[in-house]
């Protein structure tokens, strides 16, 4: 899944997606003490504590937002991972190594991120009973 987790490096998040994390992370903190101060600060400016009036995109990845590379890799040891979901790759001690060799070495990532794909398109698709399309993709119907 850390691997995986690399498809981050393109494409977009709505601000409802982790803006618990720049206003309401937890009765300590406001913000989330895992994210950089600076990377918060221009979140914020693109996404407003407007409670839900707009709910606009930011990238996934701000180095290289339009490249599938390992720069997510990156973002996340300099505690700019997006979602909470992916900061915590780095965060936890079992998987923060995979993040951290995933940063240094792109070509590597690149080969076990193609490799990854391959065998999760092998996959079959659930169908009939033992299948569910969602209604809406955060939770079960």
């Amino acid at each position: 899944m850390v691997t995986l987790s690399g498809a981050h490096s393109i494409g977009v998040s709505h601000c409802s997606s982790f803006s618990n994390r720049l206003y309401s992370f937890n009765n300590t903190h406001k913000q989330d003490p895992s994210m950089d101060p600076k990377f918060a600060h221009g979140l914020k400016a693109k996404c407003p504590n407007n409670g839900g009036a707009s709910d606009p995109t930011v990238p996934l990845d701000i180095v290289t937002p339009d490249r599938l590379d390992n720069k997510h890799y990156t973002n996340l040891k300099n505690h700019r991972g997006l979602l909470t979901s992916d900061q915590t790759l780095f965060e936890s001690s079992s998987t923060a190594n995979i993040v951290r060799k995933n940063a240094h070495n792109g070509g590597a990532w690149a080969n076990k991120f193609a490799a990854a794909m391959v065998k999760m398109g092998s996959i079959e698709t659930l169908t009939g009973s033992q299948g569910e399309i969602r209604r809406s993709c955060r939770v079960v119907n």
